[in-house]
C-alpha cells in the first residue's frame, strides 16, 4: 500500500493542476506514480525531464529497443511498478519479456541496463564499454547513461514511496 494517495486534482494550485491536465492530454491518464509526483512541481518537473531523453533514445534506438532498455533497468532495480509498466509495453508489441529472442543492440541494452539498475556504485566492465562505443556514439552513450539514472530515480522513487501498480497494469 502506498505510503502517499495519489493527489486530488482539486486539492491542486492553478499550476499543478495545468501539470496534471498535461500529463491527461499527454498519456490519457494521471498514473499513480505522476499521481503522487504531482505533489510537488519541482520534482514533476525533474523527473519529467526524462521524456527528452527518452525522445532521443526512441528516435535512435525505436521503442522496443527503449523498452527492453528500461524493463532491464527497472528489473534489476527491483522496482515492481516501472518493471510491470515496461513488461506491458513490451507484450502491447508482440514481446513476451521473458521468451523472446532480442537482437543484437537489444542485448547489449539489455546487459547495460541491467548493470545500472542493478550495480549503480560500480563502474561497467571494459567488454561492455567496449561494446558500447562500437556500437554507439557519443551522444548516444551519454543518452543512454542520463536515461539510465532518471530511470533508477524513477524505480527509487518508486519504491521507496512504495507507489501501488496501476489498476490498468494489473488488467493486462
Amino acid at each position: 500500500m502506498a505510503i502517499l494517495t495519489v493527489v486530488d486534482r482539486a486539492t491542486l494550485d492553478p499550476e499543478g493542476q495545468q501539470a496534471y491536465d498535461e500529463e491527461i492530454a499527454r498519456v490519457g491518464r494521471v498514473t499513480n506514480m505522476k499521481g503522487t509526483i504531482l505533489r510537488s512541481l519541482p520534482a514533476h518537473r525533474a523527473y519529467h525531464g526524462s521524456y527528452l531523453i527518452k525522445a532521443e533514445l526512441i528516435k535512435l534506438l525505436g521503442k522496443r529497443a527503449f523498452n527492453v532498455y528500461a524493463n532491464a533497468i527497472s528489473s534489476a532495480s527491483d522496482c515492481i511498478l516501472c518493471y510491470t509498466f515496461f513488461r506491458q509495453a513490451l507484450k502491447a508489441d508482440g514481446i513476451d519479456p521473458k521468451d523472446f529472442v532480442a537482437t543484437e543492440t537489444e542485448q547489449l541494452l539489455a546487459e547495460l541496463g541491467s548493470a545500472i539498475g542493478g550495480n549503480r556504485a560500480h563502474q561497467l566492465d571494459a567488454d561492455l564499454w567496449r561494446r558500447l562505443r562500437d556500437t554507439f556514439d557519443d551522444t548516444a552513450i551519454v543518452n543512454l547513461i542520463g536515461f539510465g539514472g532518471t530511470m533508477v530515480a524513477t524505480n527509487i522513487f518508486n519504491s521507496v514511496l512504495e507507489v501501488d501498480i496501476d489498476d490498468y497494469l494489473q488488467e493486462q
